[in-house]
């Protein structure tokens, strides 16, 4: 029987219908989650301690044993848990593991977060967004002058039908941080492990920008990363669609940024598409202009 001096990785990839191959001594070969592309190599080995594979290297056992099991990895660490022998080291480590990734149920809005006043309206108003259609199809908030998240607009994000964690946009144009976002601890899921707008998207072709201005200007079928770095969480969320327009901004950190996701998309057997505008900020575009652009890009879909 094939087992890790701690982990009995054979059973639980039986117990779970996960197809591997033996190889003697302690190593067994699986087909890597992160990069297989249907072509039925078992390029992924287990050597009792660690994964390793032929394409991506050295990974992460946590990360591995999720991506398997297509669970988060909280519910990942928990179903590992079944099968150690003891409060190993790696049992230990696990727990720690466990306790880091233990985020709030719900998401606390920030202190005097309500529905938007004349005062926020009239920011976006300015930047040409209609804030009463803001309202109402993203649930925009605003604060006001008191609380860490002061004089911003609230933007909640939302996966599955639940909003899981929040970004707040300052309105006075003063603050050293343009972006604030919800800290991890209190949200529900981390906001880099988020893409803002997912929950709109229908079909298997998607827009993927910087910033959620972006992604209120476009509307649906867009979704934000947060930021030109993109994690390999979100590239995972980004798996699920065929096709995947990169519309970052086309500075050194935003093409940067795109031709590495491309990259990574790729490697997973996605069409990614690296798409050059002109354009300086998407979310200065009009009403008109970025319907016109969402149109020319999901044309196919």
């Amino acid at each position: 029987m094939i087992n890790s001096k701690y982990l009995d990785l054979e059973k639980l990839l039986d117990d779970f219908g996960i197809e591997c191959r033996k190889s003697g001594g302690e190593w067994i070969q699986l087909k890597c989650p992160f990069c297989y592309r249907g072509d039925g190599k078992f390029g992924l080995g287990w050597q009792g301690r660690i994964f390793n594979c032929f394409l991506c290297g050295r990974l992460d056992r946590l990360d591995v044993i999720a991506a398997l099991l297509g669970t988060p990895k909280k519910e990942a660490l928990k179903i590992i848990s079944k099968y150690e022998r003891g409060k190993t080291p790696l049992a230990r480590h696990l727990d720690h593991t466990l306790t880091t990734l233990q985020h709030s149920k719900e998401v606390k809005m920030p202190y005097g977060a309500t529905k938007m006043t004349e005062w926020h309206r009239a920011y976006l108003r300015k930047r040409n967004f209609d804030p009463e259609v803001l309202e109402l199809e993203w649930g925009l908030l605003g604060t006001g002058p008191v609380g860490t998240f002061s004089n911003r607009i609230i933007i909640p994000i939302a996966q599955e039908g639940k909003t899981v964690c929040f970004q707040g946009r300052d309105i006075t144009d003063k603050s050293s941080n343009k972006y604030k976002s919800c800290p991890d601890e209190e949200a529900v899921v981390p906001i880099k492990s988020c893409l803002y707008g997912i929950d709109k998207v229908v079909g298997e072709s998607v827009v993927v920008t910087e910033g959620p201005t972006k992604v209120l200007r476009l509307g649906a079928g867009s979704v934000c990363t947060f930021g030109a770095t993109v994690t390999d969480t979100q590239v995972k969320l980004l798996k699920r669609f065929q096709q995947v327009f990169l519309l970052f901004d086309e500075d050194e950190a935003g093409t940067e940024g795109a031709e590495k996701v491309g990259k990574e998309l790729a490697v997973l057997g996605v069409n990614a598409v690296l798409v050059t505008t002109g354009i300086r900020d998407v979310a200065e575009l009009s009403s008109r202009d970025a319907s016109e652009l969402m149109k020319e890009l999901l044309k196919n879909k």
